[in-house]
């Protein structure tokens, strides 16, 4: 049985999750303060970072949110994120958290800006330690990458093996009460979802989980400059390398009315991400996640 993706799989099936208009914009309003919050965290400290990903399409397309996206990611060389970091924990540490890998029960490969006094329970992650189911923007790192291409395909190799099984060990050890409950009644997905599991328990004893999230964290971090650089995150090590210049050099895009920087070139940089991405998807395409619970105390945020 292939191994779809978790998103492909669990889209449609969950539909009873699925944010309300009202919801998706009290999400959308949340994101965009916790935006300002970066955007004048880093202008006050003189660090450089950018919007990313679906946040940039949704800055040039649409002028901020993707209608129906239900998230918000920015990126930063690693450097400007140890500056970040720091003022985070030192100044802002009442209103977030910052969820960093290698962190125990944290599974991810990235950096997650954490909204503290909200909740956020996705599907998939429903298992997971409560402390990481909330509001959260994604941060990724721009990471040195080998000038070879040969070297990267190597390299990029090893870290999706890496991903690939702590992803399933993390299933293993923490799985999904909502999708355990679907599967009884879903062939298909219990099928998938078992097998996820079954090899998830393997690699989570062989080894054990933390080992794969080291691996990723080793290989996707180099003090080497090359002027190459990337965003290892997720199984995509080769699909975000480009000249370090890229993302070095910035421009400012309106994102709700408000100026965010962006990639200059970022023609090239979506183009690579989405091909022609001023053109709007089939509705059938337009993924979110599946949400199982959202809430944001206002009083305290």
């Amino acid at each position: 049985m292939k191994l779809k993706s978790g998103k492909a799989m669990y889209s449609g099936r969950f539909d009873q999750y699925g944010l309300t208009g009202q919801q998706l914009e009290q999400l959308h309003n949340t994101l965009f303060s916790m935006l300002l919050d970066i955007k004048k965290i880093c202008e006050d400290n003189h660090i450089a970072y950018s919007l990313s990903g679906g946040t940039v399409l949704g800055a040039v397309r649409h002028g901020g949110f993707i209608p129906w996206d239900d998230d918000a990611d920015v990126m930063m060389f690693r450097s400007e994120y140890e500056k970040f970091r720091k003022v985070v924990k030192q100044e802002y540490s009442d209103t977030y958290t910052l969820a960093e890998p290698l962190e125990p029960g944290y599974i991810q490969k990235k950096p997650k800006l954490m909204l503290n006094h909200s909740v956020y329970t996705e599907v998939s992650s429903a298992g997971m330690p409560e402390r990481y189911n909330k509001v959260f923007i994604d941060i990724f790192l721009i990471e040195n990458v080998p000038a070879s291409p040969v070297a990267r395909k190597i390299t990029g190799w090893v870290y999706n093996v890496a991903f690939i099984a702590s992803a399933l060990a993390a299933d293993y050890r923490y799985p999904s009460p909502v999708i355990l409950e679907k599967c009884k009644n879903d062939k298909e997905l219990n099928q998938y979802y078992s097998l996820r599991r079954r090899l998830g328990g393997i690699f989570d004893h062989v080894f054990g989980m933390r080992f794969y999230l080291k691996i990723c964290e080793k290989v996707s971090h180099s003090s080497k400059v090359t002027g190459w650089a990337a965003i290892p995150a997720g199984i995509s090590y080769n699909r975000e390398v480009f000249k370090r210049s890229l993302y070095a050099r910035l421009t400012e895009v309106d994102f709700n009315g408000v100026p965010f920087p962006v990639p200059k070139n970022y023609d090239k940089y979506l183009s690579n991400l989405y091909g022609d991405y001023m053109k709007l998807p089939p509705e059938s395409d337009r993924q979110t996640h599946s949400t199982v619970e959202f809430s944001v105390d206002t009083a305290e945020s």
